[in-house]
């Protein structure tokens, strides 16, 4: 899934601009510190669908409201143009006397995208986003359009009268939740023991582990020879059942396990294994070959996904689709215990249970809240979201509205509210306003004051939408809008759209001494991302790749060339059976997506997958598999996990790949990497690179929150001056040319077309 906030600015920092997109606006009544607008209730202790969002500024104005992912608008409301009339219902002023507008533009969008897959059956969610307070709709902008990532809707709006402000809302019906959070969509006692591991299908985010009092520790770094159970004899248990929460993205390239009391409340973390995802290759590997005879029942790919997923998650839900990891396999890992020390612990330690953010796990403050029988109206009867907010020291807090109202912002309350899944009607459908809001003409305020209730109704009229979609109204699980988009922009598996916008729409490429434009129409793109989703995400996220769209976008800027935009999986295509034997690494071809060359490569990633040596013909004998059944025959015969795999294993593998793809976008980051696949070698030979570094600058636009309204960029580059092999003075002893080289030139500069890929 691909999702962004709904306000994006010029900053270069991902983090910053996901942040900055999602700020609050902050409270402006003194019965609460929690910022105007919250999520799942106002301070009124009403249901409230969305969260109010301010837009950062951008020159003299307000940042535009765009797409927070792919879909399709099913409902338009267009914007009212301002009045000054004071008794406008759009202008009610609950803060005090005088006029208050509120803007009442709405667009709503449903989405349908992939998280994961179950095998080869993608996991497809549907859920919808609205954007409330338009102060002005964009004329594209019509019921039926398919919108993108990132598109313009049109302005933020005034609630009221504070400018430049949103409400967004995020929500989905019964089915679709259960997609989206991987468990039936009911309350789930927190603190409960886990029984069985979390999903499968989708993987993302941080790691946690369940460990139970029995899990065997140590008080000393293990001799790497203990990492079997039938090898290891300690008698030292941890004592206390724990949680231990493993993330790769705190510090790029290192590690950070926290440790977490099965309340959920922090205990500590430990100090950061500096680099260990940088080193995951390495290490699995050294674990895979620490025990004696590493037998058929051990293969190091298994070791690396223990080492980075908790488990061996394989390609697909049955055995066979799994990488051979022992049985008895330790995880040892370094934590801190309940009682603050830091001790070596089996992290697979039998009754241990392993989970990811996919899992929206109770411990960590997600939960259902649909206790609420009373839904006829606006009010928040859910007793357990009472008991979430209600003072512990104070039992009966929990029903005293002012009391409750004072704690929402609180900073042991108001983290937790953005974690709930709330079951309640949209605040926006008109057909039903009088019901939902009778209960406010009863207040002891109004009573004494009638005509308050008179405008308040009038407001509510005024700001209520009619024709609301049924399937919209339908989806009444919601999500805390800004949370759900932290959470999700975790998850890089994309779909076919996704990835097939991630193929440059125009390029240019060096032919002879010029540059020739050439188009990749939508339908190519779309078709071979079809055929290359599943595999592709498979291996990315297997190998982290997905972690960061960073990663992604550097991926996928050498997979183009590489591959011919994935049409090429085998180097000279030999489908008629023949072989190119002048090659001087004949006949260990290219093949796969990175392609790998020579047979040491094609050795060591046999090794490290653990490949049966079946195959005893004299062509592939010193290998003992055949790489072209195992990876690719020829471009219209592969095996398409294989060669998906091969890649993300070469990215992992390589001693610095990941760092510099980390680095930074540059262009000596994208040179730096291009070193990693075509070997450190002088800039003029780097195949392809012209194309690597325009698909840098489209991939940049496609796949990061950043603004692209560009239709071209001017970039120099150096590289060769000719697409071809010129000869040079070199002479032999008869006065021969003996050889042909690239030559560098100066600068070339050129204009990048980014035209975005779209039917």
């Amino acid at each position: 899934m691909l999702i962004s906030p709904p306000f994006l600015t010029d900053k270069h920092d991902e983090k910053d601009i996901l942040e900055t997109g999602l700020q609050l606006v902050m409270a402006r009544e003194a019965t609460t510190l929690a910022p105007e607008g919250n999520f799942p209730i106002s301070q009124s202790l009403m249901w409230h669908t969305g969260v109010h969002l301010q837009a950062p500024k951008i020159g003299s104005g307000h940042a535009q409201v765009r797409a927070i992912a792919d879909g399709t608008i099913i409902f338009v409301n267009p914007a009212r143009t301002r009045v000054d009339d004071p008794s406008d219902g759009q202008a009610y002023n609950p803060f005090g006397t005088g006029a208050s507008w509120t803007d009442n533009g709405m667009v709503i969008i449903e989405h349908k995208t992939e998280i994961g897959a179950d095998g080869d059956t993608a996991t497809v969610v549907k859920f919808y986003s609205s954007y409330m307070h338009l102060s002005h709709i964009d004329t594209v902008v019509t019921v039926g359009k398919k919108i993108y990532r990132k598109d313009v809707l049109g302005k933020p709006g005034s609630i009221y009268d504070h400018a430049g402000q949103l409400e967004l809302s995020v929500s989905c019906d019964e089915e679709n939740l259960q997609k989206l959070i991987g468990r039936r969509p009911e309350w789930q006692e927190p603190q409960s023991a886990p029984t069985k591991d979390g999903r499968t299908d989708a993987i993302f985010g941080d790691i946690y582990v369940y460990l139970p009092a029995s899990t065997p520790i140590n008080s000393a770094a293990m001799k790497p020879t203990y990492h079997l159970r039938s090898t290891y004899h300690g008698t030292e248990i941890l004592g206390t059942a724990q949680w231990v929460r493993i993330n790769y993205s705190a510090t790029l390239g290192s590690c950070i396990l926290s440790s977490y009391n099965t309340a959920g409340e922090k205990i500590g973390d430990c100090v950061p294994e500096v680099d260990f995802e940088y080193n995951l290759y390495k290490e699995a590997t050294a674990r895979h070959t620490s025990h004696p005879g590493e037998s058929n029942s051990s293969s190091a790919s298994a070791w690396y996904e223990l080492l980075r997923f908790g488990r061996n998650i394989g390609r697909g839900p049955n055995v066979a689709d799994k990488d051979p990891l022992p049985a008895d396999a330790i995880h040892w890992r370094k934590i801190r215990t309940v009682t603050g020390n830091d001790v070596w612990a089996d992290l697979n330690a039998p009754g241990s249970y392993k989970f990811s953010d996919a899992d929206f796990l109770p411990v960590i403050g997600w939960n259902c809240y649909h206790d609420d029988h009373q839904l006829a109206d606006q009010r928040c009867d859910s007793d357990k979201l009472k008991c979430l907010i209600s003072d512990p020291l104070d039992p009966n807090s929990k029903n005293d509205n002012e009391k409750l109202a004072q704690r929402i912002g609180s900073q042991d309350v108001f983290p937790k509210l953005a974690r709930t899944i709330c079951k309640f009607p949209n605040e926006w459908d008109k057909t039903t306003l009088e019901t939902r809001y009778k209960f406010m003409s009863e207040r002891a305020d109004i009573r004494e004051n009638p005509d308050n209730w008179t405008k308040a109704r009038k407001h509510l009229e005024a700001i209520g939408v009619d024709g609301l979609p049924q399937e919209f109204k339908n989806a009444d699980w919601h999500f805390h809008p800004a949370e759900f988009i932290r959470i999700f922009s975790k998850c890089g598996w994309l779909n076919d759209v996704e990835l097939a916008q991630c193929f440059p729409r125009k390029y240019l490429q060096l032919d002879n001494t010029q540059f020739i434009a050439s188009t990749v129409p939508w339908q190519t793109a779309f078709t071979r991302s079809s055929r290359w989703a599943l595999p592709f995400n498979k291996a990315t996220r297997k190998y982290g790749v997905a972690n960061t769209k960073q990663r992604l976008l550097h991926f996928f800027a050498h997979v183009i060339p590489e591959t011919g935009f994935l049409a090429l999986m085998k180097e000279g295509d030999n489908a008629a059976g023949t072989y190119l034997t002048g090659k001087p690494y004949y006949p260990y071809y290219g093949r796969g997506l990175i392609q790998l060359t020579s047979l040491t490569t094609y050795q060591e990633y046999g090794k490290f997958r653990r490949f049966a040596h079946t195959n005893q013909t004299s062509l592939f004998a010193d290998l003992g598999w055949n790489p072209d059944t195992m990876i690719a025959l020829s471009n219209t015969n592969y095996n398409a996990v294989n060669c998906a795999d091969s890649a993300c294993y070469f990215v992992s593998s390589h001693a610095g790949m990941m760092k510099k793809m980390d680095h930074g976008i540059a262009q000596s980051d994208a040179i730096a990497v291009s070193k990693c696949v075509n070997g450190d070698v002088s800039i003029e030979k780097l195949n392809g690179l012209d194309i690597r570094l325009q698909c840098v600058l489209f991939l940049r636009d496609a796949l990061l929150d950043r603004i692209s309204n560009a239709q071209t960029e001017t970039m120099s580059f150096n590289w060769r001056r000719n697409s071809q092999q010129e000869q040079t003075n070199q002479l032999d002893a008869h006065g021969h040319h003996i050889k042909k080289f690239f030559l560098k030139d100066s600068p070339w500069l050129i204009q990048v077309p980014l035209d975005k890929q779209r039917p």
